[in-house]
């Protein structure tokens, strides 16, 4: 009798009497599982991070995150293990049929020599050159499965006080012979840090890896994963960026419900009324922790293999994260939608246990932190990971956490609000003319209220078959109309997911309200950084003008420069990901109409890409929203020759349509806050409004 075929899986089990016909099917269109990598680096990193600016010392603030394994060294050589074997006589992942919860136990010696950051910050020295500073590294964190290290350097340097600075680092590993030898032997790695006088630069992404629903084909159609980020990494080594601003998919943690399902058996394949019963166990814990830290890997850094089509950005997202500081909020890194299913499967011990484990590798490889360190050391704020940050004397950072905090009927924690903006009037110095608020998803778009009716009453009727062959009858895959594997509609999971939800309503009113009176207060200009949504957009609160208020007496009915209500949203899409469907831009499209925020303030989308990337009126003449792939730069500009109160550009760079790089960028100005402005002269006229102007043709390079 021929014996089924089996397939290895995270438990450690194997699945059998599965089709290998439906096993090569799905690897056809999905990007390969997460398996078993044959080899395991020694050392893994650097990835560098941003953290804030001391303005009274000129004192920039940063971290290096190493990741290090003296086991995986052969003869104490930077050596990997043969395939499948670890340094021990064992091998290095469990046989089949055999827990997950303990994991091996790797060879290593008790005392684990900790790296050293050597860092050269002055432009005459450099490795083998000058004596260099060192930064010491602490454990914070040992992975159970592979005992990992996980080594935080904290990095704090002088501001110059005129130009920019290249600053030279190397990772110094005594366990690693190689390393001990030169200067000469080891990977030097920079980053620029600006100067005092110096205008930041900050580039924007969002979602930096495919999702596993797009098949082989549609990635083969955009040329890899590789153009945009190719692109983006060309503009910083002309002109680096001082900040590396990631709005979430950073790290795409959809996969773990396929790849860890022998382990989340009892639970996936409960029936709706048992599976928010079923009990997290040490087995799911396991497996569960050990998919995370596997696919860290190999999303950043490649390792254990991955399709052709992805192995470029991967190779580019390592060498991004080594030169520019990053500053990142989660979106997916849990796994898409947390947050927004039912409230059953929200509160179900598996649901939560797969949010402590996700929430804690976002934590570890993009904030060098832990969930306990975050708040008691390294000035996260809430039960997430808020924060606010200082891009010099100018413009502040807002970081909201729209995930680990997330529940069905909310997005972020009260109390976490409370906490959240008495720390953005303490940090916020009064100098700030610019405060960018990062959320994931965007606080200006279409709203969801028409299309989330329209969805129910065709999922409850059975239409939603006839809706997506209406719509198109050539577009074979779109969420819209598919239930997820809990057999909730997608397509309402997504949209609870978004701010302008109707479930959010009095969240989203109170968060732009307090940014508004906070903008009233201190003269500043508020703008949204988002992604999540795979389109671009842009938008903007401003408000209404009406005739019965004196623009004497009231600053911001004369237009966009005195106006504290209004606040620009840029929305960039994907830069791996691939775009948002026709479908799905027609349905944004179709809610996208200017409507009242309140009874003082419109929101509205801007008419932003009145021309396609190729010259030609844009598909279905949308012009609000775009589905190409893309990353945002945002610059601090002197508007009026006014050096003590800057304003933003920002640049859409769009992928071109040969999907090789990008095309010409649209751009967009955000002239700074100027609240209140003196009164007006008895019988003087008003001044004419200034309104963000939407240009073409003009290149990132011109202007810094």
């Amino acid at each position: 009798m021929q014996q089924a075929p089996q397939r290895e899986s995270f438990d450690g089990g194997a699945e059998q009497g599965r089709p290998m016909q439906a096993q090569q099917q799905q690897q056809q269109q999905q990007a390969p599982p997460m398996g078993l990598p044959p080899t395991l680096p020694a050392m893994v990193g650097p990835m560098v991070q941003f953290v804030d600016v001391e303005l009274e010392r000129a004192l920039w603030h940063g971290s290096v995150l190493i990741l290090t394994n003296e086991a995986f060294l052969v003869h104490g050589r930077r050596a990997v293990p043969a395939a499948g074997v670890g340094p021990s006589s064992s091998s290095a992942f469990p046989a089949a049929g055999a827990s997950m919860h303990a994991g091996p136990t790797p060879v290593a010696s008790s005392v684990q020599q900790a790296p050293v950051v050597e860092v050269w910050d002055d432009a005459q020295h450099g490795p083998g050159a000058g004596k260099p500073k060192t930064f010491a590294t602490r454990a914070i964190y040992t992975e159970p499965t592979f005992q990992y290290t996980f080594w935080r350097a904290d990095i704090t340097l002088p501001l110059p006080q005129e130009s920019e600075a290249d600053v030279l680092y190397q990772v110094y590993w005594a366990a690693d012979e190689a390393a001990i030898q030169s200067h000469s032997a080891r990977t030097t790695f920079s980053f620029r840090i600006p100067a005092q006088a110096s205008q930041w630069r900050m580039c924007v992404t969002s979602n930096a890896q495919f999702a596993r629903r797009v098949p082989e084909a549609a990635r083969a159609g955009l040329r890899g994963s590789g153009p945009v980020f190719r692109d983006l990494l060309a503009k910083h080594r002309a002109n680096p960026f001082h900040v590396w601003i990631g709005t979430g998919g950073q790290f795409s943690g959809d996969g773990v419900w396929d790849d860890c399902e022998p382990a989340l058996r009892p639970f996936l394949a409960a029936d709706a009324m048992r599976r928010p019963l079923v009990q997290w166990t040490a087995d799911m814990a396991a497996a569960v922790e050990r998919w995370y830290f596997l696919e860290y890997l190999r999303q950043w850094f490649g390792v254990g293999g991955s399709s052709p089509l992805e192995q470029e950005a991967q190779a580019l997202f390592a060498q991004a994260a080594a030169a520019m500081p990053y500053s990142f909020t989660p979106d997916v890194e849990i796994f898409p939608w947390y947050g927004s299913y039912t409230q059953a499967l929200h509160f179900s011990p598996v649901f939560n246990g797969i949010r402590h484990v996700g929430a804690k590798y976002y934590a570890l490889f993009q904030a060098h932190t832990t969930p306990t360190l975050a708040h008691n050391e390294h000035g996260f704020l809430g039960e997430g990971y808020h924060s606010v940050k200082k891009l010099g004397p100018y413009t502040a950072l807002l970081t909201l956490d729209t995930r680990t905090e997330r529940q069905p009927a909310g997005i972020i924690d009260r109390h976490a609000y409370d906490m959240l903006f008495g720390e953005l009037e303490a940090r916020v110095p009064p100098t700030a003319t610019n405060l960018i608020v990062v959320a994931s998803n965007p606080v200006i778009f279409p709203r969801t209220k028409n299309f989330e009716s329209l969805l129910r009453s065709a999922s409850s009727s059975g239409l939603t078959s006839i809706i997506s062959y209406a719509v198109n009858a050539k577009q074979a895959r779109n969420d819209w109309v598919m239930k997820d594997r809990f057999g909730e509609p997608v397509a309402v999971t997504k949209l609870n997911d978004f701010w302008t939800s109707a479930l959010h309503k009095s969240e989203r009113s109170f968060l732009v309200r307090t940014l508004q009176d906070f903008a009233k207060r201190r003269s500043c200009r508020v703008t949204f950084a988002s992604g999540h949504v795979n389109c671009l957009s842009a938008a903007h609160f401003r408000t209404y003008t009406d005739s019965k208020y004196d623009p004497r007496k009231y600053p911001e009915q004369r237009g966009f420069v005195s106006d504290y209500r209004s606040m620009i949203q840029l929305t960039v899409s994907g830069l791996v990901q691939e775009p948002a469907d026709s479908l799905t831009l027609r349905a944004y499209h179709f809610a996208g109409k200017s409507a009242p925020f309140d009874v003082m303030t419109e929101e509205k989308l801007y008419h932003t890409f009145n021309v396609d990337v190729n010259g030609l009126p844009p598909p279905n003449n949308n012009q609000k929203l775009l589905g190409r792939r893309s990353y945002g730069i945002i610059i601090e500009h002197d508007f009026d020759n006014d050096r003590q109160r800057p304003g933003l550009l920002s640049f859409f760079y769009v992928e071109n349509e040969a999907c090789s790089g990008t095309a010409t960028p649209y751009i967009i100005n955000i002239p700074p806050l100027r609240y209140p402005q003196l009164p007006l002269q008895a019988g003087a006229a008003p001044p004419v409004e200034v309104r963000p102007q939407l240009r073409q043709g003009v290149t990132y390079r011109s202007y810094v």
